[in-house]
C-alpha cells in the first residue's frame, strides 16, 4: 500500500464517503468514545487507510469498486473447476469464511465477473461502506426498522435472478477441536433456498489469517471471554492479503428440489453441505500431493 501524504491524510478523512469509527460506534451503541479510546481503535482498523482508499475510489460502484479493491491489494484469485459453475447464476453460493474480509471481496468480484452482478450477504457494519451497498446485502439479528429494512432487501433480492453468496458460519474461521474451521452454518441459507427455488453451489475459500489472528482466539477461550477480540483485527488482516493469489474450489450444485425432497431438516441439510464444503478441500489436497 503507498503511503498517504499529509494533504491525502487531510482531504481523505474530510471525504463524504469517509468512515469514523466513532460517529458508526455512537449510532450502534448510543455512547460517545473519549478519544483516548477512539483514536486507538481508529489505528487498529486502518481508519486512515480505508478512507484514503475511499478517496480515491469512492466515485466507483459495486463490481467497478470491487475490482479497484483487487487492484490495490495486488490480489488475484482463480477458480478450480469451474465447469462446475452453473450456466444460470439464479443460485446461492455458500461459503467458508477463513478471512473475514478479502474473501469476501475476491467472492463477491468473481461471482459478479462471470455472472454480470451478484449480492452478497455481510454484516451490517459492512453496509456503511457506500460503494459497495448495490453488492451488499445486511443481516441485521435486531429489531427496529434496521432490522425490517434488512429483511426488505434480502428478500426482494432472493425474489430477483441475481447471484446471491453468502457465508453461512456468520463469523470468520477459528481453530476448533484443533483444526482450522467455521462454526455451525445456520440454516437459514437453506430454508432461502427452498423458499425462493434457488439451487445452492458449495464453494471453498482456500486461505487463512495470520499466526497472531488465531493466538488471539485461543486468549479469549483460554479466558472464557465473551466477547471476540479478534474482531477488531480483521481490518488489519485485510491489509496483510497484499500481494497474495486465492483459489475458489467449486462443488456440484444441489437442486432446491433435492433439498425440500430429501427428508433432512433444513438444518441437517446445512450441516451436510458444510461438510461438501470442507470435503472440496481434502479433494485438492489430495490433487495437489498427486501432482508433485
Amino acid at each position: 500500500m503507498r503511503p498517504l501524504t499529509e494533504q491525502a491524510q487531510y482531504s481523505s478523512q474530510d471525504h463524504p464517503l469517509a468512515i469514523h469509527i466513532g460517529k458508526v460506534l455512537e449510532e450502534k451503541v448510543g455512547k460517545h468514545l473519549p478519544p483516548f479510546v477512539l483514536r486507538p481503535l481508529e489505528r487498529l482498523i486502518h481508519q486512515r487507510e480505508i478512507n484514503d482508499i475511499l478517496y480515491r475510489y469512492g466515485h466507483l460502484d459495486g463490481l467497478d469498486f470491487l475490482e479497484a479493491l483487487m487492484g490495490e491489494f495486488a490480489v488475484t484469485a482463480e477458480w478450480v473447476h469451474p465447469e462446475r459453475l452453473p450456466e444460470s447464476g439464479r443460485c446461492i453460493f455458500a461459503c467458508n469464511h477463513p478471512l473475514g474480509g478479502m474473501d469476501g471481496i475476491s467472492l463477491s468480484y468473481m461471482i459478479g465477473k462471470h455472472y454480470g452482478a451478484v449480492r452478497y450477504m455481510v454484516s451490517d457494519l459492512l453496509y456503511y461502506l457506500r460503494p459497495l451497498q448495490s453488492v451488499f446485502l445486511p443481516v441485521n439479528n435486531r429489531q427496529g426498522s434496521q432490522g425490517r429494512q434488512a429483511v426488505t432487501l434480502l428478500q426482494e433480492a432472493m425474489q430477483g435472478e441475481v447471484p446471491i453468496g453468502t457465508f453461512p458460519a456468520g463469523s470468520c474461521s477459528r481453530i476448533f477441536d484443533g483444526k482450522l474451521q467455521d462454526s455451525p452454518w445456520r440454516k437459514t441459507f437453506v430454508t432461502q433456498a427452498i423458499a425462493h427455488q434457488r439451487d445452492i453451489v458449495p464453494l471453498h475459500f482456500v486461505g487463512q489469517n495470520s499466526r497472531h489472528f488465531y493466538w488471539v482466539w485461543r486468549i479469549k477461550q483460554a479466558l472464557g471471554m465473551k466477547f471476540d477480540p479478534g474482531q477488531a483485527l480483521l481490518p488489519d488482516e485485510l491489509f496483510r492479503t497484499h500481494g497474495r493469489h486465492f483459489r475458489i474450489l467449486v462443488g456440484e450444485p444441489i437442486s432446491w428440489q433435492s433439498l425440500r425432497d430429501g427428508g433432512r431438516s433444513p438444518q441437517e441439510e446445512a450441516d451436510r453441505i458444510r461438510s461438501l464444503c470442507y470435503a472440496l478441500r481434502q479433494e485438492y489436497d489430495a490433487q495437489s500431493k498427486a501432482t508433485k
